[in-house]
């Protein structure tokens, strides 16, 4: 749902069950319900993966890199887009995973990536691999994780 105050104040977080957002993309307050998401087993290791992938501590570079090909991605006209570069970069790790049984999300490390020269070491090897769509541009995006 989109949203309109008339103070113009920017409002973000939860207020009667609703969770409200600004959207850089549409340029408009958004608001959805709020939802606990329910315990599962699914959603621990989903978790879990996730605080061992921000252990890997990506370069600043990096980060700026995959910042770049949101910018370019999201301007194309699709159903889908990357809200922002985490989302990017987790949709990235797993792919790798699906692309390659051997590798394991919960245990992966920086180490490993450096020495097996795995494809998410920049975004252009990532691009090259199928784990990220194609833009135009990507061979600029090389600087490593």
């Amino acid at each position: 749902m989109i949203v309109s105050f008339t103070n113009r104040m920017l409002y973000s977080g939860e207020c009667d069950g609703l969770v409200y957002y600004w959207s850089k993309r549409l340029n408009k307050l958004i608001a959805r319900r709020y939802v606990v998401p329910k315990e599962s087993n699914s959603n621990r290791k989903l978790g879990a993966i996730s605080r061992n992938l921000k252990l890997i501590g990506l370069s600043e570079a990096y980060i700026a890199d995959i910042k770049v090909y949101l910018a370019i991605y999201n301007q194309r006209p699709q159903e889908k887009c990357f809200v922002s570069w985490r989302n990017a970069f987790l949709t990235m790790m797993f792919a790798l995973a699906k692309q390659n049984s051997a590798i394991d999300l919960l245990t992966i490390t920086r180490e490993q990536i450096e020495a097996d020269s795995l494809p998410c070491i920049s975004v252009k090897r990532a691009v090259e691999a199928g784990l990220l769509p194609h833009i135009e541009g990507y061979e600029r995006l090389d600087r490593v994780i």
